[in-house]
């Protein structure tokens, strides 16, 4: 895989953009995506990341379960900090990270300095990308994020 150089990347703003459908990022660039999914009839959750190029193909996937936790606001945030670690357990060096959930994508942005109860895994999740190049997040509308719903 080839990786683009650049310096590290967050967004400085809180305005969470809403992309409305899936962009390839530029060439030689990764988008990783992510989600999670509640089951109604057992205690477990599913955890889905999707890594693409530039074309739109697929480099790397990954999809797991875990038993569920306190709230879907602490899935989403697990599936964030899951997507992470499998870019740095893949190699990569840098990657754009997508997902559904807006409040996540915001206490992401604001290196989780939100005060709520997933705080402390947002600051976590953060940690894993501290050593990457380079890495943004951005808010996903969630029909556009249907890549990672196939995975879990």
């Amino acid at each position: 895989m080839q990786l683009y150089s650049s310096s590290r990347v967050r967004s400085e703003s809180y305005k969470v953009v809403r992309q409305r459908k899936w962009k390839p990022p530029n060439p030689g660039e990764y988008k990783t995506n992510s989600d999670g999914a509640m089951f109604t009839k057992s205690d477990e959750v599913g955890l889905g990341v999707v890594v693409r190029d530039s074309n739109g193909l697929v480099g790397a996937a990954m999809a797991e379960k875990i038993k569920q936790p306190h709230s879907v606001e602490c899935l989403e945030m697990l599936a964030a900090r899951r997507a992470m670690i499998f870019v740095k357990e893949i190699g990569l060096q840098e990657s754009h990270f997508e997902g559904d959930s807006e409040v996540v994508i915001k206490q992401l942005q604001r290196d989780g300095s939100l005060f709520s109860s997933t705080g402390h895994l947002a600051r976590d999740t953060l940690s894993h990308v501290s050593s990457l190049r380079s890495f943004s997040f951005a808010h996903m509308v969630r029909q556009y994020n249907a890549v990672v719903h196939t995975l879990i």
